[in-house]
């Protein structure tokens, strides 16, 4: 028998990898990729963050962020504009084709909600939600 983790640790990475191919395919039309769709998000959420929020928000380090940041711009869905405060760092914020995208990558994400929570009900929804948010904190935290 596999350990239950293993297990556990398979299953998950399939949903994010299949997940990832669905938004990628999704999103192509608008040159949008799974890795660069999380940062607009939080940008519609928000007026404005820094790239150091993102880390923040996301647990993810920073070069990271930059190449998907730096993507975004390339493509024109967000601009970059020099803290007046920090000069080494950049308030970023959403641009008006970002903004007509909005409705596409909410209702491609609806989509995958749908698909994959069909015959789930909300009460198991939030207790594997519950679950996975606490096993990711120890994670996060084990040092």
């Amino acid at each position: 028998m596999n350990n239950m983790y293993e297990e556990f640790g398979r299953w998950i990475s399939i949903l994010y990898r299949q997940f990832q191919i669905y938004i990628n395919n999704e999103l192509k039309d608008l040159g949008i990729t799974s890795a660069e769709y999380i940062y607009l998000i939080k940008l519609y959420e928000n007026k404005e963050l820094t790239q150091e929020n993102l880390a923040e928000i996301y647990y993810i380090d920073k070069a990271a962020i930059t190449r998907s940041i730096k993507s975004l711009e390339d493509k024109g869905y967000i601009m970059r504009i020099k803290n007046e405060r920090d000069k080494r760092s950049y308030r970023i914020q959403v641009t008006e084709k970002a903004l007509k995208t909005k409705h596409r990558i909410y209702d491609a994400l609806k989509s995958w909600d749908d698909l994959i929570s069909l015959d789930v009900s909300d009460e198991e929804l939030k207790m594997v939600s519950h679950i996975i948010r606490t096993m990711s904190l120890k994670a996060l935290n084990r040092d």
